[in-house]
C-alpha cells in the first residue's frame, strides 16, 4: 500500500533513502530499487529499540518519515535526534513530530492515506496503484527450491491474519478447487501463512482431486515469486491479495465483513466478489452471527467469476 508513496519520494530525493522495519516484510520491496540501506527491527525488546535509536543517531539522518501510527515508531526518530520528523498526529505522539499531518483518523483508502504525506512534503505523486517486482535472485532461488511447480497453476490464499470473519469456509474452497481442476485441469496450490497450515489441510483433505491440490509453505520472497507466476489467485481479503494484484496477476478477492474503502485503489488485476447482506460491512474480527457474508457466498458464485476471468 505504501509503494505509490515510496516511488514518488524516491524520484524526488537527492541522497539516500533508508528503511527500518521487519526483515520479512522488506523482501516485498526487492526489485524496486527504492532503498539504499535497511535497518532491521524484528523484535520489540528494549535492547533492540535502543540499538536502533543509537544507529539513527550515528547516521545523522536529515529527515524521518513515520508510516505506522504507533507511538514507538515516532519515539525512535525523536530519541534518534532526526531534525525533521514527519508523520500523522495520532496516538498522543504529536509532540515528537515537528511536521505533523492531521486528519489521519478519517475513513479513507490506505494508499491515499500514505499519499497525503507527499502533500506535506511538497512532492507530486506519480501513481496511485501499488506496484511490486520480482528480483532475478528471487526467481533463481524459487526455481532451485520448488522444482515441482510448473506453470499455469491457480493459487489459493485460504487464511486471513486479521481474524476468522475474513475467512471463506474451508469446504467452499475445497469445492472451488475441484471445479477448477475438473474444468481447466490446472494444479491448485494452497499457500498458507503463519498459523494457517491447519485450515490449508482442511481445504485439501475435503477436495476430491487431492492429487491436483497441493499445499506449499513459503517465506515472503518465495510467495511473491509464486504469486507472480500464477494464472489466477483466489484470495480472502488479506495481505497476499495485494501482493498478487501489485504484481499484475488476476486476483479474485472474496470480500467479507470489511469496508472495502480501506483497500480501494486503481487495479485492473483485482476482481472482487461479495455477498450483499444488510450487516456488511461490520469490520469485526469475529462474526457473532451466522457469518452470512461468507457462508452465503457459494462456490458456484465464485466459480462463475473464475470462468469470467479465464474467459477473458
Amino acid at each position: 500500500m505504501a509503494t505509490p508513496f515510496l516511488k514518488a519520494l524516491r524520484s524526488e530525493l537527492v541522497g539516500e533513502l533508508w528503511a527500518m522495519g521487519k526483515s520479512r516484510a522488506m523482501h516485498l520491496y526487492n526489485g524496486l530499487g527504492f532503498f539504499d540501506r535497511f535497518i532491521p527491527y524484528d523484535n520489540k525488546t528494549l535492547f533492540s529499540f535502543l540499538d536502533n535509536v543509537a544507529t539513527i543517531r550515528e547516521r545523522k539522518f536529515e529527515r524521518g518519515v513515520v508510516l505506522p501510527h504507533s507511538f514507538r515508531s515516532a519515539l525512535i526518530l525523536f530519541l534518534g535526534g532526526v531534525p525533521e520528523r514527519v508523520g500523522y498526529d495520532l496516538n498522543s505522539r504529536g509532540f515528537m513530530l515537528n511536521h505533523r499531518i492531521t486528519g489521519g483518523q478519517a475513513l479513507e483508502p490506505t494508499v491515499e492515506h500514505y499519499l497525503r504525506i507527499l502533500d506535506a512534503l511538497g512532492i507530486k505523486k506519480l501513481t496511485d496503484s501499488p506496484q511490486l517486482s520480482v528480483a532475478e535472485d528471487e526467481e533463481q532461488r524459487f526455481d532451485q527450491t520448488y522444482t515441482d511447480i510448473g506453470t499455469g497453476y491457480v493459487a489459493f490464499i485460504v487464511g486471513a491474519q486479521y481474524g476468522s470473519s475474513k475467512r471463506w469456509p474451508a469446504q467452499h474452497f475445497s469445492q472451488l478447487a475441484d471445479m477448477i481442476v475438473s474444468k481447466y485441469e490446472r494444479m491448485v496450490y494452497i499457500l498458507p501463512g503463519k498459523d494457517e497450515l491447519e485450515i490449508a489441510n482442511q481445504v485439501r483433505e475435503a477436495a476430491s482431486h487431492r492429487d491436483k491440490v497441493q499445499i506449499k509453505e513459503m517465506d515472503i520472497g518465495d510467495l511473491k515469486v509464486c504469486l507472480s507466476r500464477a494464472s489466477l489467485v483466489v484470495s480472502n481479503d488479506t495481505g497476499p491479495r495485494h501482493i498478487s494484484a501489485a504484481l499484475g496477476r488476476p486476483t479474485l478477492v472474496i470480500l467479507g465483513p470489511m469496508d472495502s474503502l480501506y483497500t480501494e485503489y486503481p487495479s485492473q488485476s483485482t476482481h472482487p466478489v461479495m455477498k450483499d447482506v444488510a450487516c456488511r460491512p461490520c469490520n469485526r474480527k469475529k462474526c457473532d452471527g451466522d457469518h452470512v457474508c461468507m457462508t452465503g457466498l457459494k462456490p458456484e458464485d465464485v466459480f462463475a467469476k473464475v470462468e469470467d476471468i479465464f474467459g477473458r
